[in-house]
């Protein structure tokens, strides 16, 4: 033992030997100790009563602790039981939780059932709703807030601005790493406990339970100490005395019970594996994989730009399906058998289901990849008689809890598709009684976790664990290695034991050869083809009693695996043995001479593998002309993945905006900056009164029409008004020009200048802003007694005037205004400017101010001399009810159409089931063009119903508006990029 090892066990021997813990009286802190602090809707069972007192001890001893419990016995009701203990009895708060996505609305929905006495926060939302949020968070009192794991990295500084009596972190392993991000972030927390909740504490190796350690209990678990504990236990299956060291280290800081240790009730849990081959088409795929022969993926753009770099990804995508390579599935592309005859895996699951689904079971089935979740889903649709759900990681949180709510409480929902990361976490599925891996993770844990979702607390079915493994491939060296990698995670918590020093990667090209070359004799051996019409299900899985409940298979049932294995199957754990045969040292020769020649020959062997794929297209039958039908269908299917793109899209940019946001924050910091930008939410935006009067209109209040007066905008004409704000267009460059309004501006105030200037070099400026400035620093004599402001609007970059932003800068704008009870006076803003017409700004400028009740006034320049004037000066004063005769107004009308297309006049359109960025996005332009929109489906107004192209209301949707035509919403956004009206023929539902 080095010096630095004979260090790290006294210091920790010394620290953990201080902890002196006061053992809770199991007849206080029972059942009804917690049910009268505010435990609700439950029966606690007795290791969970054990489990809350434990938590407590550690919280009185001043540190955390990692609850370990095996998936599925309530690690959530033994956290809420601990938190009502720190926040009723002990009057302790705030307090945070922190969860994945995908279990968030499980967490609000457990806390409501359980401790509804409890003050719950939830923090999430856009980033101007968070802001919003963030402020009314902190003026409040609340027990518990709960968050994700992301917006902890986006929001840190204000989660750092609370003392949180207790952090608890669901799914703890996300934070093994003690170099991420999401570590580093958390670290800088003021908490004064953390608790680590977890199922699988140990994954991989030492360091990351070291991790762990350090974390909930860093007074003990120094960081700097991290290597030394590596390093000293690293050889512990060989050292019996320092497993014992580790086991009294561990036990006052990790909790961990297993099922079949405390639920004896919970229904039996049976793994199985169900072997198959690969069709001819994989053949052919695996061997050019091994090959790196790109001619078998055809002469297309597609297919030449397959890579095969990552040789063992790519041969699980072959085993999975071949279409997952692009350029193999043939064209037109077409729903029929040849989707489930390309792939064994896929052949073999369709016999499966249609097994299950006779015998009533109710199925979740899990894959790596969403590629696959696709075809997946299309060998659904295709069976048409099997009702599904599907789960990943880009299904939203609101549809993630909808979707599991319908799987667990629809009886005709079969099968649950999900992606082993995002849902093999924090679910509860136990409607499902059979889980159907399709293919397996590298790490075993994931796959634990998401069997798990279906057996834990409240199933009352036994549950069969199924693997679908392809045998003599590299998927069973996949399922070997994940063998061995388990036995790392069996610690001591659960066999007394830790396995530490095995390293499970291959590192070598020489390892990566001998790994590809077993079984391959027999797998591309092309005489050699499974009949699954033949195998027999009931033998393999057990039998199902009337109710569908699976049957307990037979004790001492002779040839058991006869059916799932191949023939001479051994149960030897070593991964390199198969077959009876063991390949630590060497591959089977016949192995090796295949894999030989198909190197050395490879000219050759791409030569072969493209006269069979040639071959194989002509065998195959040709395919059927599409019908309209399918031919919809499948267009609805690539605007599905357009939109799936687009969202991918705008994430990244959600991302790049958060890390200006942050760097611009530091600028802000550092500079003492304070902005007098106004700030909007998303929700305002629907708040916006949709009303806008006609030129026509008249209100004896003169409360709702704007005012047209001549004079200078920055000496504002008051009617009893005690507050005004002048308005100006600016461009986003941060130049201040000298002339026109600018120098009005100037003239009264230095202050809008110093702020404008200022505010770009601290990349304040962006297009639709509202800058609003306070001049009431500078008072000016022979001026009314008034507050008065200049908001500087952001509409223009370059000269060219920009509508969109001008819609974003008049909604800060009105906001600020009805804050302060304000007038608003403006130039004709952005006349000259490319792209400007006031016809569609005037609009605008209704919309939201004068609708709003806000008084406005637009402001023409007097010039000395000019007749036209001085009788509109008359025309247009404030008590005249027109701003014009009907001769004049009809002139400046038209010739204000020269500017502006009118092609939406007349159209009154309806959103259908719209999303309200788009709606929001292309009703600017709607007003813009003299269209209008419809807040409800109106028979008598409405001409146009917008929707997606896969809407299933459109029956009743011209049933209900049988004058309206029922639309695409891609005509709209075309006519709007062509400028003009397009006709509807090929966009109608």
């Amino acid at each position: 033992m080095s010096d630095n090892e004979s260090v790290l066990v006294n210091v920790l021997t010394k620290r953990i030997n201080v902890l002196n813990y006061t053992t809770l009286d199991e007849n206080e802190y029972n059942e009804a100790y917690f049910k009268h602090i505010g435990l609700t809707n439950v029966d606690i069972r007795s290791y969970q009563l054990h489990g809350i007192r434990w938590l407590i001890e550690r919280y009185e001893k001043g540190h955390g602790a990692i609850l370990s419990d095996e998936m599925g016995l309530g690690k959530t009701l033994q956290t809420i039981g601990f938190l009502l203990y720190v926040c009723k009895a002990k009057k302790q708060f705030p307090s945070i939780v922190i969860s994945p996505l995908s279990v968030l609305q499980n967490w609000t929905k457990e806390l409501s059932r359980f401790a509804p006495g409890l003050n719950i926060q939830i923090f999430t939302g856009a980033k101007d709703e968070r802001n919003e949020l963030a402020e009314t968070i902190k003026k409040s009192k609340f027990d518990i807030l709960l968050t994700t794991y992301e917006y902890i990295l986006k929001d840190t500084t204000f989660f750092q601005s609370f003392n949180w009596k207790v952090l608890i972190i669901d799914e703890a392993h996300r934070i093994k790493n003690s170099q991420s991000l999401l570590h580093g972030a958390l670290k800088t927390l003021n908490v004064s406990c953390r608790i680590l909740l977890t199922g699988t504490p140990i994954q991989n190796n030492l360091s990351e339970l070291y991790s762990l350690l350090s974390f909930c209990a860093p007074n003990v678990f120094y960081s700097t100490h991290h290597e030394d504990f590596v390093q000293y236990f690293q050889n512990i299956n060989k050292d019996e005395t320092r497993k014992k060291i580790l086991i009294s280290f561990l036990k006052p800081f990790v909790l961990r019970r297993l099922k079949r240790d405390v639920l004896t009730d919970l229904p039996d849990k049976t793994e199985l594996m169900i072997y198959h081959d690969l069709s001819k088409i994989q053949k052919e795929l695996y061997k050019a994989i091994l090959t790196k022969n790109r001619s078998i993926f055809g002469p297309t753009e597609a297919g030449s730009k397959t890579s095969l770099v990552n040789i063992m990804m790519q041969l699980r995508k072959a085993i999975g399906h071949p279409y997952l390579f692009p350029g193999v599935e043939p064209e037109p592309f077409e729903m029929g058998e040849h989707l489930i005859e390309a792939s064994g895996k896929l052949h073999i699951l369709d016999h499966l289901l249609a097994h299950l689904y006779a015998k009533k079971h109710k199925v979740l089935l899990f894959s790596q990849f969403t590629m696959v979740l696709d075809v997946l889903q299309d060998y659904l649709t295709y069976r048409e008689i099997y009702k599904y759900e599907r789960l990943d990681g880009s299904v939203r949180s609101e549809e993630r809890f909808l979707a599991i709510n319908n799987f667990n409480t629809k009886d005709d929902t079969f099968i649950f598709l999900l992606s082993t990361k995002a849902g093999g976490v924090g679910l509860n599925l136990v409607a499902a009684d059979t889980v159907i891996f399709y293919d397996s993770d590298f790490n075993p844990q994931n796959d634990l976790q998401a069997a798990d979702r279906c057996h834990r607390i409240g199933q009352k079915r036994p549950v069969r664990i199924i693997r679908l493994v392809c045998q003599n491939s590299f998927e069973e060296v996949i399922l070997r290695r994940a063998e061995v990698k388990l036995k790392l995670s069996k610690t001591i918590m659960e066999n007394g034991e830790l396995a530490s020093g095995l390293n499970t990667v291959i590192e070598t090209k020489t390892q990566l050869q001998d790994v590809l070359r077993i079984g391959i004799d027999k797998l591309l051996d092309e005489t050699a083809q499974m009949d699954y019409t033949k195998i027999d299900f009931n033998d393999i899985l057990g039998e199902t009693d009337k109710n569908g409940h699976w049957l307990a298979l037979a004790e001492n049932k002779e040839n058991e695996d006869k059916e799932l294995l191949p023939s001479g199957s051994t149960n030897d754990d070593s991964m390199y043995v198969f077959e009876g045969v063991d390949y630590r040292d060497a591959a089977k020769k016949p192995d090796i001479d295949l894999f030989d020649r198909l190197i050395t020959t490879d000219e050759k062997a791409s030569s072969t593998t493209g006269s069979l794929s040639n071959h194989r297209t002509i065998e195959r039958t040709q395919r059927h002309q599409m019908t309209e039908e399918e031919k919809v269908a499948r267009a609805a299917k690539i605007r599905e993945t357009k939109a799936r793109q687009q969202q991918e899209m705008e994430e990244a940019e959600r991302r790049r905006e958060e890390r200006r946001k942050a760097k611009r924050e530091q600028l802000w910091t550092s500079n003492n900056y304070c902005s007098c930008r106004v700030l909007l939410s998303e929700d305002e935006d629907e708040e916006t009164d949709e009303t806008v009067l006609s030129d026509s209109d008249d209100d004896s209040s003169g409360e709702t029409k704007l005012h047209y007066v001549f004079g200078d905008v920055m000496k504002p004409q008051l009617h009893g008004e005690k507050c005004a704000i002048s308005v100006h267009c600016v461009d986003d460059s941060g130049r201040w020009p000298a002339k026109g309004v600018f120098a009005s501006i100037s003239k009264r105030s230095k202050e809008p200048e110093k702020q404008y200037t200022l505010a770009a070099e601290m990349d304040d400026i962006n297009m639709g802003d509202a800058h609003v400035i306070s001049l009431n620093d500078c008072v000016i004599d022979d001026e009314p007694e008034c507050d008065q402001y200049v908001a500087l609007i952001v509409a223009q970059h370059r000269y060219k005037f920009d509508f969109t932003a001008l819609d974003s800068a008049l909604r800060g704008l009105a906001k600020r205004a009805k804050e302060l009870k304000a007038s608003v006076h403006l130039p004709r803003i952005g006349v000259g400017s490319q792209g400007f017409n006031w016809y569609g700004t005037e609009k605008l400028i209704k919309k939201y101010l004068s609708s709003c009740r806000i008084p406005t006034y637009i402001y023409y320049f007097k010039r000395d001399g000019s007749a036209t004037n001085n009788k509109r000066s008359n025309e247009e004063s404030l008590g005249n009810n027109k701003r014009m005769t009907t001769e004049k107004k009809t002139n400046h009308k038209d010739r204000l159409k020269i500017h502006l297309p009118s092609y939406l006049s007349g159209i009154h359109i309806f959103f259908h089931e719209i999303d309200d960025n788009t709606k929001r996005r292309l009703q600017r332009f709607i007003y813009a063009f003299d269209g209008d929109v419809d807040e409800k489906a109106d028979s008598n107004t409405t001409t146009h119903i917008l929707t997606s192209g896969e809407c299933r209301d459109v029956l009743a949707l011209k049933d209900a508006c049988s004058n309206a035509l029922i639309v695409n919403v891609e005509w709209l956004d075309v006519c709007v990029s062509q400028g003009r009206k397009l006709h509807t023929d090929i966009y109608e539902l």
